[in-house]
């Protein structure tokens, strides 16, 4: 007796499920790699993903260690200015009281000494002939003290600026590396995904092939 349209799906259908049954049952590894493949990827996903974060919080804190190294240093510099500015008044300051002191000493010096005793003592107009060329040494002095603080003050920044730029080379140096490691996870991932893909597409050309198979023997 010929088997009605809906019992004809009803064997079909219980067949292929017997088919794809045995065929998992001859092949544990088939199935093995079924079951493992999906989790794998989509854990290289999370892991790609969670990679990706930490890359973003490394980079996001570099930025913000950088700007707060320079915010840092900013008012160390004024500081560093201001001090040496002050230490540069006061010692003008000192050095134009010793010289009002000395200028008032020779003043009394030479007021008292104007007596015929000038002319009997040479050594007195000689210590005055010498006192002139000290205010000039005075001022020349004053002006290297000037420019030894500047000279200084350019050295230490130079140094600053140096340590600076070491720091901002190893932070690019790191950021680098992490974005090779990135690409490396995204390649791996990828070519996951692609063996996965074919892989799926072989199983289901497989499955059309037994489907036709099995269609091929029912209307035998």
């Amino acid at each position: 007796m010929p088997k009605s349209p809906k019992a004809r799906k009803e064997s079909s259908k219980r067949e292929r499920e017997e088919g794809s049954m045995s065929e998992e049952g001859q092949n544990p590894f088939r199935k093995s790699s079924r079951t493992e493949r999906s989790p794998s990827r989509g854990e290289e996903r999370n892991q790609s993903k969670e990679i990706e974060k930490k890359i973003e919080t490394v980079l996001r804190e570099i930025k913000e260690d950088m700007a707060g190294i320079v915010e840092e240093s900013r008012p160390r510099k004024k500081e560093l200015a201001a001090a040496r500015e002050k230490e540069g008044e006061q010692e003008r300051e000192d050095m134009l009281k010793s010289s009002e002191v000395r200028k008032e000493s020779s003043k009394m010096e030479r007021e008292g000494g104007r007596t015929s005793k000038e002319g009997k003592n040479p050594l007195r107009n000689s210590s005055r002939t010498r006192r002139s060329p000290n205010r000039s040494e005075e001022e020349n002095q004053s002006k290297e003290m000037d420019k030894e603080m500047k000279t200084t003050r350019i050295r230490e920044m130079r140094e600053e600026i140096k340590k600076l730029r070491k720091e901002l080379a190893a932070v690019r140096e790191e950021n680098g590396e992490l974005r090779k490691e990135l690409a490396t996870v995204r390649e791996e991932v990828r070519g996951g995904e692609e063996k996965g893909q074919l892989e799926k597409a072989d199983w289901m050309k497989r499955m059309e092939m037994i489907e036709e198979k099995m269609e091929q023997g029912e209307e035998e």
